[in-house]
């Protein structure tokens, strides 16, 4: 079996070697593993036999307290050990032309100097001063050095998360460190913090060991710093934010990710926004930008002026249960009260005209997944109702304005939602626009594109993978002039290939009962067949044939038991009239309207009977 370990000695040091590569790789090379020093000179060797040593990977072991000087050779293009091997280290070496490593004989840089791999010497002096031309620090650069001051000459340099871990310098900083014009680190707990003017950045660890409660700063932190001040790590999160630079750049993306954040200050005279009682808004007053996800307050009243509520601007506010807007509000931005979990009340303002449709390629409703807002009365002059506004919502009530026109996909898909009356203004609906409603009142000649406003695929699914969600829902259609309301009815059990039959039926200025009743063959459940049919009795005339007649020639005694015990004396009374009971029927739906007391019904069954007996008296003396 081939040994993958080898010794070495070199230069007056012995070398633990471990073979890499093998079967897997045609490159065979060593790495050192450990080394034992002799003297005070240690210098890496390059090959062993004619292998060549191309890694230095140590970890643990203790310390070399002997070397004063470090060559590596051009064959050794990887290095990973402990920074704090060498605490008396003098002198560092890289053989000339090496094409991954550089040195100015205190530390170890990349080849092109550009970033610093291991501070060596200059970690055992007092100062160590980090070149100009390095743009970056790497992990462990300065882990255990103990130099009690760094100086960065370069003050935009970047530096690893665990750069400085286990140094003097990183002891020795307080509160908090800073690297370069970058707040590095805070380093200890503190209810409030105030960060220096200059600061230009916050490094992404800068908050990963504390969190403080509120942050004076000219800069905001960024995005990699959220999950720390209150994002959805949040064990302690940060509540108040004061920019304090009339120049800061603010980005509202930021402060609606932060689930903490209760109030924002924004410096007067900003060149972009403005802040009132911890709320953003435009620097003219005019638009509401950001509302806090953890604002306390459970009612908000929108200051007079403010013209426009932005995208996403109270988006998954936590306590908010009652929000007032002023007339001078005339736009609601997209997603504006998205998740807003304890919403119950709304004061729309009277003059806004649209509320806008969710994005198309992410959640955004206005109201959508408001769980707690169960009534709403829309704005008088509103025209169009956007998609998803109101989509998993709460809602079981809602007042549309006469006025409103159109409406977007699954604008009032809410589950709770089962009645809703249309204006006679509404002139289109979406696809899932009243998704879960069982009742709907409409006018005649209106609201184009209901039977798939009612029936539809969840918003969630495809129409390629999904069955269509397929719901009942009784329609009372009013004439505009309101001298006439008829049922239009969207059965549950209707298969989907004659769906087409209702939304012709529906979409014209009349509702065309030639392709209604061509749905009647395809209703799979009894019951709705038989309530489909009763619809057609009052439409069609005793004498007239349609779809209907042969099927209640078979279940008239169904049909008619049905309509009693619903109590439906005008459709019983038409049904009647047809003829298709037998005598024994009418016995029995006599003793059945009379427990009813339906006694119009009972009336005319007993002047059926009559008429009926009548007439097999002049058929016999005949």
């Amino acid at each position: 079996m081939e040994e993958k370990e080898s010794l070495c000695e070199y230069q007056g040091n012995r070398f633990a070697l471990e073979k890499q590569g093998g079967w897997y790789s045609r490159r065979i090379s060593y790495v050192v593993k450990n080394i034992t020093v002799m003297n005070t000179r240690l210098q890496l060797p390059d090959f062993c036999g004619e292998i060549p040593v191309e890694s230095w990977h140590m970890h643990g072991g203790g310390t070399f307290p002997m070397v004063k000087e470090l060559f590596i050779p051009s064959s050794v293009t990887d290095i990973s050990i402990d920074n704090g091997f060498f605490p008396a280290l003098e002198k560092v070496e890289v053989e000339a032309g090496h094409s991954q490593f550089s040195t100015d004989g205190k530390m170890l840089f990349s080849a092109d100097g550009r970033e610093l791999l291991y501070s060596f010497a200059a970690g055992n002096q007092e100062k160590a001063v980090v070149p100009r031309e390095v743009r970056k620090i790497l992990r462990h650069a300065f882990a255990g050095a103990v130099c009690s001051e760094i100086i960065f000459e370069n003050p935009d340099i970047s530096a690893e998360r665990d750069a400085f871990e286990n140094s003097n310098w990183m002891k020795l900083q307080g509160d908090y460190s800073i690297v370069g014009n970058m707040f590095f680190r805070m380093n200890r707990p503190a209810d409030s913090l105030t960060v220096p003017d200059g600061i230009r950045r916050f490094h992404e660890s800068a908050f990963w060991r504390a969190v403080p409660g509120r942050i004076d700063t000219p800069v905001m932190p960024s995005r990699s710093n959220m999950e720390d001040l209150g994002g959805r790590r949040g064990y302690r999160q940060c509540r108040e934010l004061n920019l304090r630079s009339p120049g800061a750049k603010i980005d509202l993306r930021l402060l609606r990710s932060w689930q903490g954040l209760q109030a924002v200050h924004i410096a007067e005279g900003h060149v972009k926004y403005c802040s009132a009682d911890g709320v953003v808004f435009s620097k003219d007053g005019k638009v509401l930008e950001f509302y806090p996800q953890n604002k306390a307050e459970i009612r908000y009243y929108i200051p007079d002026g403010v013209v426009k509520i932005g995208r996403m601007a109270f988006q998954e506010q936590k306590y908010l249960e009652e929000v007032a807007m002023p007339d001078s509000v005339t736009t609601v931005g997209m997603g504006a009260f998205f998740r807003c979990g304890a919403l119950k009340k709304v004061h729309f303002s009277g003059n806004i005209r649209v509320i806008p449709d969710a994005s198309v390629y992410q959640n955004g409703g206005v109201f959508e997944e408001c769980g707690r807002l169960c009534e709403v009365t829309l704005p008088q002059k509103l025209q169009y109702l956007g998609s998803y506004a109101f989509y998993e919502s709460g809602l079981r009530d809602v007042k549309l304005n006469e006025g409103l026109r159109q409406m977007g996909e699954y604008a009032l898909a809410a589950d709770k939602l089962r009645k809703v009356s249309l204006p006679k203004s509404m002139e289109r609906l979406g696809k899932g626009a009243l998704l879960f409603a069982h009742t709907v009142e409409a006018y005649i000649g209106t609201a184009k594109g209901l039977v798939a406003a009612v029936n539809a695929v969840l918003p969630e699914l495809t129409d390629k993978c999904a069955n269509l969600e397929w719901n009942r829902c009784m329609v009372s259609a009013c004439s505009k002039r309101g001298n006439r309301t008829e049922k239009f009815l969207i059965p549950g059990s209707l298969k989907r290939n004659a769906a087409y039959h209702l939304d012709m039926a529906w979409n014209g200025d009349e509702i065309d009962y030639e392709e209604y009743d061509a749905c009647f063959e395809s209703i799979r459940d009894s019951r709705e067949k038989m309530e489909f049919a009763e619809l057609g009795i009052l439409r069609a005339g005793v004498e007239e044939e349609s779809v209907y007649t042969a099927y209640m020639r078979r279940s008239a005694l169904k049909i008619a038991t049905h309509l009693v015990e619903e109590g439906r004396e005008i459709e019983f009374l038409a049904f009647l009239q047809r003829g298709y009971l037998s005598d024994p029927a009418l016995s029995k739906l006599l003793k059945m309207t009379n427990q009813k007391r339906l006694t119009a019904c009972s009336a005319y069954i007993l002047k059926y009977q009559n008429a009926r007996g009548i007439q097999k008296k002049k058929s016999l003396v005949l």
